[in-house]
């Protein structure tokens, strides 16, 4: 009988092994096939996380779930349609990216020449020149091919100004790209993107049309309200099945891992949010004051607001993509009465240090507090491994998985010490 029960036993753990086995390559297999909704339901669950405050609220107030889930959703809906709306007006299409590309690597050339006390590339500079500027040349060489427009999309600006006269290319563009062949190495770099489009095996990859856009956002991203509103409406369902997978012996210790998640990840979210728009709100009043438009303030500040999710980089990139903007900018004049159009690119760096300062002093620890309690290396290394695995996603994504992850472990410790399983 003996013999019997322990032959089951090992039938049995070689079963569940299997099954487990099985289940996690059917899992692996599904995520893989569909990684395009990876985004958009991570992105539902998270805002449905940020909201269940405020259903709670409703909820208190007399509403029934499902009502309460429907105002949260118009009023989310409502959010996002007027501030899309604006946010795609200002952000630049074909055109001016391409017009920017100039811009921005006319003016980087004229700084570098203008540093380095230089009429041309090839004339004799200041001291500095003598002692880096070799060293800077490449640099500034790989700076050029990265901002360069290959034939096509030059032909692009070219037809566009001819064809759309109401709505043509700056002038001033082609004085910039006349100039610009006229650099040392523009023959270089001409050869090299052609080069390259060569390989790629055409010419110049246009963009679908907005059409083919649209459905594809609407085919992939149509999963977020539903795993928005079913998240919401859930009403602890998803919780009790997996609370029910777990012995009755390890119930307590499962429930309580699982309600500190909870409460890191919400905390954590709600948190975040709340300093990326303060983060954010600073830097759109601090450009405004130094003299960009308001249109350009609210991109750039949107654009630091949620790069500021990420740690340390996320000042970097605030504070590049006012620089660039600074550098392009023309007929700025700042509010602020002792600063000249000349002192823009010193006014962005004081925008950033103030903000950083007060993110740093005021709104990590009174919003955030000691939510993310990690180590600066476990950051730098979470932030750079999320990057490699899934670019900016991964970067946004790495900090909230690792304190899931830390919590998740730190709970589990406790509680296998407190319920005698581990010494």
């Amino acid at each position: 009988m003996i013999r019997l029960d322990k032959e089951r036993l090992k039938r049995s753990r070689v079963f569940y092994f299997l099954l487990t086995v099985f289940i996690f390559a059917v899992i692996g297999f599904l995520i893989y096939s569909m990684k395009s909704l990876i985004l958009p339901t991570i992105i539902g669950a998270l805002i449905a996380y940020i909201c269940i405050p405020i259903l709670d609220s409703l909820k208190r107030k007399g509403l029934s779930t499902a009502p309460s889930v429907l105002v949260i959703l118009g009023s989310l809906f409502l959010i996002v349609f007027f501030s899309g709306k604006q946010i795609v007006q200002v952000i630049p299409d074909e055109k001016d990216q391409y017009e920017l590309r100039v811009e921005l690597r006319y003016k980087l050339n004229e700084m570098f020449l203008d540093i380095m006390e230089k009429e041309t590339f090839g004339s004799e500079g200041n001291l500095l020149s003598s002692l880096v500027g070799e060293e800077l040349y490449p640099v500034v060489e790989k700076i050029n091919q990265f901002l360069s427009l290959s034939k096509p999309e030059r032909n692009y600006l070219y037809e566009f100004n001819f064809e759309n006269p109401s709505d043509s290319v700056r002038k001033e563009i082609f004085t910039y790209l006349k100039e610009l062949d006229k650099l040392p190495f523009a023959e270089k770099i001409s050869t090299t993107n052609q080069n390259i489009l060569t390989e790629k095996g055409h010419e110049l990859d246009f963009p679908d049309t907005k059409a083919t856009i649209f459905l594809d956002a609407v085919s992939t991203w149509i999963v977020l309200p539903f795993v928005f509103i079913f998240l919401l409406i859930d009403d602890g369902r998803i919780k009790r099945f997996i609370i029910s997978l777990v012995p009755n012996r390890y119930f307590e210790m499962a429930l309580t891992t699982f309600d500190n998640v909870d409460d890191a990840i919400g905390n954590y979210l709600r948190g975040t949010l709340l300093q990326s728009s303060l983060v954010g709100l600073t830097f759109i009043v601090g450009l405004v004051l130094i003299g960009f438009k308001v249109d350009a303030s609210i991109l750039i500040g949107l654009v630091a607001g949620i790069s500021n999710a990420i740690p340390f980089l996320g000042p970097v990139i605030g504070l590049g993509v006012g620089l660039t903007y600074a550098l392009i900018a023309d007929n700025v004049t700042p509010l602020i009465p002792f600063m000249g159009s000349e002192d823009v690119v010193i006014g962005v760096f004081i925008v950033v240090l103030i903000a950083q300062g007060l993110d740093n002093s005021i709104f990590q620890p009174l919003v955030l507090g000691k939510a993310v309690d990690l180590h600066p290396l476990i950051v730098i290394l979470g932030v750079t491994g999320g990057s490699i695995i899934y670019g900016f996603i991964g970067m946004l994504f790495a900090i909230p998985t690792i304190v899931i992850i830390k919590v998740i472990i730190s709970t589990f410790y406790k509680q296998l010490k407190a319920y005698y399983i581990i010494y």
